[in-house]
């Protein structure tokens, strides 16, 4: 009986933090909590930083990491303050992908996992709720349906700070089915989970020969041209590259000396301005999420060393 209590509360709880409504009424939220709207390193380092601090003999313990990991406090103290901390306040260091280099069970790969699950819980608590338009396949930030011209306004008035544009997908949306008011736009709470495949992505290199930039991008669904006209049309696009996938969140990738050249190449051309081109598309994407490389020293040496790789991303 008391494990189907438990079962009862749970599905409670789930109700109570599943939440829909109107773009209207997410302005309400917006207002009373201002951290839904938070970027995807300001809400990392929110996570990581309300978990608590102990300072012990003049270095930082982030208790976040500390049932895991052990004997990195110094490392991890320049990670979170070199890093996350810099990069939550729109520093140019956001604009750099995270590569975790060390030895074989170094913690590298202990650590990511920990930031995927992190951000899975946090993301159900008061503080860290993400919401999204409803219906878009890549779960984007309603603020986005602001007009640019309105923006400064909206951010004097709110004090939230609002960066991204719509996805071709949304814009057709707002056009179509709420003829350009967007306070009547539909949003819901969303939950980062990998398993779901939504806010958190993993990108393993697969064979050189097999490998493809719409495991990273996404790709045109050619069964729905007949019925939609054209390649360009958003809804022949399938959003399912794992850029994609992780915006609002963060992307792990994994084993660099594996990728192909091509989709090292747009990778390195996507992070710093947080857009990525996708061909056939008559638009960009904008992608926020965090992306840490995860990587063995004696692997990684040769890449940067490589003339065909460009220059510091």
């Amino acid at each position: 009986m008391d494990f189907i209590k438990r079962l009862e509360d749970h599905r409670s709880t789930e109700k109570k933090l599943a939440w829909q409504g109107t773009f209207l009424e997410y302005l309400d939220i917006v207002k009373k909590i201002p951290e839904v709207a938070q970027l995807s390193h300001a809400r990392i380092y929110e996570m990581i930083r309300s978990a608590g601090i102990e300072e012990i003999n003049g270095v930082k313990s982030y208790k976040f990491f500390s049932s895991e990991i052990f004997g990195l406090d110094k490392t991890l103290e320049k990670l979170v303050e070199e890093y996350f901390h810099p990069a939550a306040r729109r520093l140019d260091v956001r604009k750099r992908i995270l590569l975790l280099m060390g030895p074989v069970s170094g913690g590298k790969s202990t650590l990511v996992s920990m930031l995927k699950q992190g951000v899975e819980k946090f993301s159900r608590s008061g503080s860290g709720g993400i919401y999204a338009i409803k219906g878009c396949p890549m779960h984007e930030e309603p603020l986005h349906l602001i007009p640019k011209a309105l923006r400064e306004e909206f951010q004097n008035e709110y004090k939230v700070y609002v960066e991204g544009e719509l996805c071709p997908s949304c814009r057709m949306m707002l056009e179509e089915e709420y003829g350009g008011q967007i306070e009547k736009v539909a949003v819901e709470r969303i939950f980062l989970s990998e398993e779901k495949r939504l806010g958190i992505g993993t990108f393993t290199p697969s064979d050189p020969k097999s490998q493809d930039i719409a495991d990273l991008t996404g790709s045109v669904d050619f069964s729905t041209i007949t019925e939609f006209g054209s390649e360009s049309d958003p809804r022949a696009y399938r959003f399912d590259g794992e850029l994609n996938i992780a915006n609002r969140g963060l992307m792990e990738f994994q084993h660099i000396p594996r990728t192909v050249q091509q989709i090292l190449n747009r990778l390195l051309e996507a992070v710093p301005d947080h857009y990525a081109g996708f061909k056939n598309l008559l638009s960009v994407l904008y992608s926020r999420n965090l992306n840490p490389f995860n990587q063995a020293p004696d692997k990684f040496r040769p890449f940067p060393a490589s003339h065909t790789v460009h220059p510091a991303a």
